[in-house]
């Protein structure tokens, strides 16, 4: 008898199946995008399923999680799991909110429905629209509103040409890196880490994209090495691969007519077409001449982007205004940084590269960078809100990350940030102390290791002159907060000192 299994226990296994060597479920949560406690709560389902192939499942404290099975048993695990294609589908919150937005912006012009939604999220109607009012955010800041039509739907109003340039947006945010790198080289039915790294609904997308056609006419192509740079020569097959499959679904692009004759007249467009013409073998007036323009368009975008050349005096003009604004909320000194200043001047140059041409942007650090500096990101956002101005076009989140970690990389750097003063207490001795000590040295500089005490000595103590007091036993608070380590600091400290530190 078949284990009953969730979408996310099936992804659990395949990751766990594909370990050559223990690994701990911060990386298995890591890996999936998941949670700890989400993926604690499922490793019983997930013991139990390999039960039933005669699998065991190794939880070692220490060293991690690991499958011993032979070849036969992998096999059969492997068949087993592409026939569960029925299995419930479960997301988490930043899931749903990804596959809506998938549903939203290819239902495009056409009108959705709340049961479609619901139906395709495997949630409630009140869920899901808890998970739209979550994404609209999101949607306006690619510049597209939403329309709700009263006994009909919700539909996106928005040029065909922005509604793919927020698809290829929404699958760089979605998909791992990784997993869009093996895509465009392997068979999606040979393609291991989708399985693996990437929800259930968007493997479907990615399944009917002909991405792996689109970067291989692109590899063979002219433009192949003039999209070298970076990730370009991926965003460019994503970008291809999602207009063939608009296309093919009826959605035709509209070119103002300058924009149009910019574009077809330049002689990339006759590069483009070599990219392009393996993927109409089966339908030769599949890509019209404005289809060609728009995607010369954004191929000239990166072009730009690869060329930046040192900044303008607009671009100086801006700059000047960000310091003055980091200058008056953070620090004086930051206004005399010159490598700050640099680091600016070339990323709003990229900045008005990627309005400019509607190019995706995104910073995988974001979120940690919001949460380590708050104060820094403030001004950030205050910062953006000056270059949306400017440019007269929404500036990203991820845009704003980056200008966060500009600023807060100049503060560390000048140390301006003000170091949190630590005590440590430590009664088994100070070999053990000191051990302690050079750990917390390692994994935080920022600290300020003021003193070391016993415990004895500490509990004399009636005031503190400390901001934190890291120990190894429990201790009375004297106003600054304690907090309980090992004595070697393991793993879980490290990530709780972060998180409150």
């Amino acid at each position: 008898m078949s284990a009953p299994l969730d979408s996310r226990v099936i992804r659990i296994v395949r990751w766990l199946m594909s370990q050559d060597r223990p690994r701990s479920t911060l990386d298995l949560a890591s890996d999936l995008g998941l949670s700890e406690r989400v993926v604690r709560y499922r490793l019983s389902a997930v013991q139990n399923y390999f039960r039933t192939h005669g699998v065991e499942l190794v939880r070692q404290r220490g060293s991690g999680l690991s499958v011993i099975a032979d070849d036969t048993q992998r096999a059969a695990i492997d068949l087993d799991l592409d026939d569960r294609t029925q299995a419930p589908r479960v997301y988490a919150p930043d899931e749903r909110e990804h596959l809506l937005l998938d549903a939203l912006l290819w239902a495009h012009p056409s009108t959705i429905s709340l049961d479609r939604l619901n139906e395709d999220l495997e949630v409630s109607k009140t869920s899901a629209r808890r998970d739209l009012r979550r994404c609209e955010p999101w949607l306006e800041r690619m510049g597209i509103p939403v329309l709700r039509k009263p006994g009909k739907g919700i539909a996106l109003v928005a040029s065909e040409q922005r509604i793919r340039r927020a698809i290829v947006q929404l699958l760089l945010e979605a998909v791992p890196p990784d997993v869009i790198a093996e895509l465009a080289n392997t068979d999606f039915s040979d393609a291991h880490l989708v399985h693996v790294r990437v929800p259930a609904g968007l493997r479907d997308r990615f399944e009917r994209l002909p991405f792996r056609s689109a970067s291989t006419a692109l590899a063979e192509s002219g433009l192949h090495e003039r999209l070298a740079a970076g990730n370009g020569e991926l965003v460019y097959a994503l970008y291809v691969a999602i207009t063939q499959a608009r296309i093919e679904q009826g959605c035709r692009i509209e070119l103002e007519p300058g924009q149009f004759l910019s574009s077809i007249d330049h002689p990339a467009s006759e590069v483009v077409r070599t990219v392009i013409e393996p993927l109409s073998t089966n339908d030769p007036g599949l890509w019209s001449d404005e289809e060609v323009a728009g995607l010369t368009e954004y191929f000239l975008g990166f072009e730009a982007l690869s060329s930046i050349t040192p900044g303008s005096q607009e671009i100086d003009v801006l700059v000047s205004h960000v310091l003055d604004l980091a200058t008056e909320r953070l620090h004086a000194s930051l206004a005399d940084d010159d490598e700050l200043r640099r680091s600016l001047t070339l990323h709003l140059n990229r900045l008005s590269v990627r309005l400019r041409y509607g190019l995706p942007v995104h910073n995988p650090l974001r979120a940690e960078v919001a949460e380590r500096y708050p104060d820094v990101q403030v001004v950030a956002d205050e910062a953006a809100a000056l270059l949306s101005e400017h440019f007269g076009s929404v500036v990203h989140d991820d845009e704003v990350g980056f200008i966060t970690m500009y600023l807060s990389g100049a503060m560390e750097r000048a140390h301006l940030r003000p170091r949190k003063r630590a005590l440590v207490v430590c009664p088994s001795g100070m070999a053990t102390a000191w051990v302690l000590v050079s750990r917390l040295q390692a994994e935080f500089p920022e600290l300020s290791l003021v003193e070391v005490l016993s415990e004895s000595v500490y509990e004399r103590r009636t005031s503190s002159e400390f901001d934190v007091v890291i120990s190894t036993v429990p201790l009375t608070e004297f106003g600054a907060p304690v907090f309980v380590v090992s004595p070697l600091l393991s793993a879980q400290d490290v990530r709780n000192l972060n998180e409150i530190l």
